[in-house]
């Protein structure tokens, strides 16, 4: 249901004018990448106005990290490495080392990509000085008369060496950050303690959760709809009391951001999650109120009726049914085929 109405969203928007949505696959990996190696995204006016939207839907079991000490760098672990497998590591990986913020339109301009001169710039004078220092070295090398002239052979190789180091470095940038994953870097360092109790711990997780918060306002703009990532919290009522606590922090964390396109589904049982968080230390101010803190946290809450008896009778009856009928069809099925 949900692909069908995106689909008739994304006809109503081709009969306005807007072009075509594009996917970061195939073909256009390469046009991605090179918009993220020479341009800078711009989120213009028409571009927040578009209703076609993509749901990216996640799910986090909080009882699968049940045994993990840091229950919540679960949490963004999860987040990263399926943002990370949905677009494809490549692109995260350029927009690491070559990738730009996007920025807000000035005025009515419809003009969704800048060409970034300096980049251009940098990268023409890197090649200009290559070209420049291997000429100078095949001339010292190859030239009769000046093969003896020991000084142009190592200004050369000086001048050729320098250059390339940097185009190299680059290339091993972004090769690093496509072996290590955004998930491998945040477990390494919860995985250290004499990191984890340093001021700039939480801020090395949360410059993290910003890089993957800027690709995904790029992938909007290069995709041309509006993206939105759904993250649904089930089990965390089977967890120990710190660990929910820590849960919500992180929920906190990544919702800091107001343009963080983020969207939590919690599924939980507010008679067992209330105690939780009242034993915790995350009750300072709240008068120790669980259910205030909940308020807090939770944007728009809503609850399910607990089921009654002869609702659970019909549900039972209905599942029993349904099976003898699928037992009837694969016998049918056996009969027929002998």
């Amino acid at each position: 249901f949900m692909r069908e109405e995106m689909s008739q969203r994304e006809a109503a928007e081709l009969r306005r004018g807007h072009r075509k949505p594009r996917s970061p696959h195939g073909w256009g990996l390469l046009e991605a990448l090179w918009l993220l190696a020479f341009y800078e995204p711009v989120v213009t006016e028409g571009h927040l106005r578009r209703k076609n939207l993509e749901f990216i839907f996640i799910r986090f079991s909080a009882w699968e990290f049940a045994g993990c000490d840091k229950l919540w760098a679960g949490l963004v672990t999860t987040l990263c490495h399926h943002v990370r497998q949905h677009f494809g590591a490549l692109p995260l990986s350029v927009f690491h080392v070559l990738g730009s913020r996007p920025r807000f339109a000035s005025g009515f301009s419809q003009r969704e990509w800048v060409l970034k001169k300096g980049t251009c710039l940098r990268l023409g004078g890197l090649l200009l000085v290559l070209a420049v220092g291997i000429a100078i070295l095949l001339v010292a090398l190859l030239v009769p008369g000046i093969k003896d002239h020991h000084v142009l052979k190592v200004v050369g190789s000086a001048v050729a060496s320098l250059s390339g180091s940097s185009l190299v470095l680059g290339a091993l940038s972004i090769l690093k950050n496509f072996v290590v994953s955004e998930k491998k870097k945040i477990e390494r360092l919860t995985n250290s303690d004499r990191f984890a109790g340093q001021l700039g711990f939480m801020s090395k997780i949360r410059g993290e959760v910003e890089v993957l918060v800027d690709y995904l306002a790029f992938m909007e703009v290069f995709e041309r709809r509006r993206l939105r990532v759904v993250m649904e919290i089930t089990s965390l009522d089977l967890c120990y009391p710190e660990k929910v606590a820590g849960v919500f922090n992180a929920m906190a964390t990544l919702l800091s951001d107001a343009n963080a396109p983020f969207i939590f589904l919690l599924a939980v049982d507010p008679s067992v999650i209330v105690p939780c968080l009242e034993q915790t230390g995350c009750m300072k101010g709240l008068a120790d109120n669980g259910y205030l803190y909940l308020n807090r946290a939770v944007t728009l809450p809503f609850s399910i009726p607990e089921m009654g008896a002869r609702s659970r009778l019909r549900s039972v009856v209905a599942a029993i049914q349904t099976r003898e009928d699928l037992m009837y069809r694969i016998i049918a099925g056996n009969v027929a085929k002998t």
